[in-house]
Protein backbone atom coordinates (compact mmCIF):
# COMPACT_ATOMS: atom_id res chain seq x y z
CA UNK A 1 0.00 0.00 0.00
CA UNK A 2 1.28 3.45 -0.86
CA UNK A 3 2.29 5.86 1.87
CA UNK A 4 -0.18 8.51 0.76
CA UNK A 5 -3.11 6.11 1.11
CA UNK A 6 -2.28 4.64 4.51
CA UNK A 7 -1.42 8.07 5.89
CA UNK A 8 -4.82 9.40 4.79
CA UNK A 9 -6.65 6.43 6.29
CA UNK A 10 -4.85 6.59 9.64
CA UNK A 11 -5.17 10.36 10.05
CA UNK A 12 -8.83 10.50 9.01
CA UNK A 13 -10.29 7.32 10.51
CA UNK A 14 -7.71 5.68 12.77
CA UNK A 15 -6.12 8.05 15.27
CA UNK A 16 -6.77 5.75 18.24
CA UNK A 17 -5.68 2.67 16.27
CA UNK A 18 -2.40 4.36 15.32
CA UNK A 19 -1.73 5.33 18.93
CA UNK A 20 -2.59 1.82 20.16
CA UNK A 21 -0.27 0.26 17.56
CA UNK A 22 2.55 2.62 18.55
CA UNK A 23 2.15 1.96 22.28
CA UNK A 24 1.96 -1.80 21.74
CA UNK A 25 5.02 -2.21 19.49
CA UNK A 26 7.38 0.68 20.30
CA UNK A 27 9.28 -1.50 22.76
CA UNK A 28 9.82 -4.20 20.12
CA UNK A 29 11.82 -2.02 17.74
CA UNK A 30 14.83 0.04 18.74
CA UNK A 31 14.85 3.52 17.27
CA UNK A 32 16.46 6.89 17.86
CA UNK A 33 14.48 10.10 17.91
CA UNK A 34 15.87 12.51 15.33
CA UNK A 35 13.42 15.29 16.14
CA UNK A 36 10.75 15.46 18.83
CA UNK A 37 7.26 16.45 17.66
CA UNK A 38 7.30 20.12 16.79
CA UNK A 39 4.83 22.43 15.18
CA UNK A 40 5.47 24.21 11.92
CA UNK A 41 3.77 25.78 8.94
CA UNK A 42 3.56 24.27 5.47
CA UNK A 43 2.66 26.27 2.39
CA UNK A 44 -0.24 24.83 0.40
CA UNK A 45 0.43 24.93 -3.33
CA UNK A 46 -2.38 24.66 -5.87
CA UNK A 47 -2.81 25.05 -9.60
CA UNK A 48 -4.86 27.76 -11.26
CA UNK A 49 -6.33 26.01 -14.26
CA UNK A 50 -7.19 29.13 -16.25
CA UNK A 51 -3.54 30.18 -16.61
CA UNK A 52 -2.11 26.74 -15.76
CA UNK A 53 0.16 28.25 -13.11
CA UNK A 54 1.00 27.27 -9.55
CA UNK A 55 0.39 29.57 -6.63
CA UNK A 56 0.48 29.32 -2.85
CA UNK A 57 -3.02 29.35 -1.40
CA UNK A 58 -2.01 29.67 2.26
CA UNK A 59 -0.40 27.93 5.20
CA UNK A 60 -1.37 24.91 7.28
CA UNK A 61 -0.26 24.21 10.84
CA UNK A 62 1.40 20.77 11.08
CA UNK A 63 3.16 18.64 13.70
CA UNK A 64 6.25 16.78 12.50
CA UNK A 65 8.48 14.15 14.10
CA UNK A 66 11.30 11.95 12.82
CA UNK A 67 12.74 8.69 14.11
CA UNK A 68 15.55 6.46 12.84
CA UNK A 69 16.50 2.79 12.98
CA UNK A 70 19.93 2.32 11.46
CA UNK A 71 19.93 4.33 8.25
CA UNK A 72 16.14 4.17 7.77
CA UNK A 73 14.14 7.24 8.76
CA UNK A 74 10.45 7.35 9.65
CA UNK A 75 8.56 10.62 9.21
CA UNK A 76 5.32 11.57 10.90
CA UNK A 77 3.60 14.70 9.59
CA UNK A 78 0.02 15.45 10.63
CA UNK A 79 -2.24 18.46 10.23
CA UNK A 80 -2.83 20.49 13.38
CA UNK A 81 -1.37 20.10 16.84
CA UNK A 82 -1.12 16.39 17.64
CA UNK A 83 2.31 15.29 18.91
CA UNK A 84 1.12 11.79 19.88
CA UNK A 85 -0.25 11.02 16.44
CA UNK A 86 2.86 12.50 14.83
CA UNK A 87 5.09 10.10 16.78
CA UNK A 88 2.79 7.19 15.99
CA UNK A 89 2.79 8.01 12.27
CA UNK A 90 6.61 8.22 12.27
CA UNK A 91 6.75 4.77 13.89
CA UNK A 92 4.26 3.34 11.39
CA UNK A 93 6.26 4.82 8.50
CA UNK A 94 9.44 3.28 9.91
CA UNK A 95 7.68 -0.07 10.36
CA UNK A 96 6.53 -0.11 6.74
CA UNK A 97 9.99 0.86 5.48
CA UNK A 98 11.65 -1.88 7.57
CA UNK A 99 8.91 -4.39 6.70
CA UNK A 100 8.19 -4.98 10.40
CA UNK A 101 4.72 -5.58 11.89
CA UNK A 102 3.19 -5.32 8.41
CA UNK A 103 0.67 -8.09 9.06
CA UNK A 104 -0.69 -6.19 12.07
CA UNK A 105 -0.71 -2.92 10.15
CA UNK A 106 -2.52 -4.47 7.20
CA UNK A 107 -5.18 -5.90 9.53
CA UNK A 108 -5.69 -2.47 11.09
CA UNK A 109 -5.85 -0.82 7.67
CA UNK A 110 -8.39 -3.38 6.45
CA UNK A 111 -10.73 -2.58 9.35
CA UNK A 112 -10.20 1.16 8.81
CA UNK A 113 -11.06 0.79 5.12
CA UNK A 114 -14.35 -0.84 6.16
CA UNK A 115 -15.06 2.12 8.44
CA UNK A 116 -14.22 4.47 5.56
CA UNK A 117 -16.57 2.62 3.20
CA UNK A 118 -19.42 2.84 5.73
CA UNK A 119 -18.76 6.55 6.20
CA UNK A 120 -18.81 7.20 2.46
CA UNK A 121 -21.98 5.15 2.06
CA UNK A 122 -23.64 7.15 4.85
CA UNK A 123 -22.67 10.48 3.28
CA UNK A 124 -23.84 9.30 -0.13
CA UNK A 125 -27.19 8.25 1.34
CA UNK A 126 -27.65 11.67 2.92
CA UNK A 127 -26.85 13.39 -0.37
CA UNK A 128 -29.24 11.18 -2.30
CA UNK A 129 -32.06 12.00 0.13
CA UNK A 130 -31.82 15.67 -0.87
CA UNK A 131 -31.75 14.96 -4.59
CA UNK A 132 -34.47 16.78 -6.53
CA UNK A 133 -36.59 14.85 -9.01
CA UNK A 134 -37.31 17.23 -11.89
CA UNK A 135 -39.81 14.81 -13.45
CA UNK A 136 -41.96 15.11 -10.36
CA UNK A 137 -41.82 18.92 -10.50
CA UNK A 138 -43.32 19.00 -14.01
CA UNK A 139 -46.51 17.21 -12.89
Amino acid sequence: MHRKEWTRIFTKYGRSEALDFYNRFKGSLEFDIISEPEEGLVMVKTREHARNTLFYMGEVLVTESKIRHGSTVGLGLVKGTDPGLSEAMAFIDLSFKLDKFTAELNDILKSLKDIEAKSIAGRTEKILQTKVSFDMMND
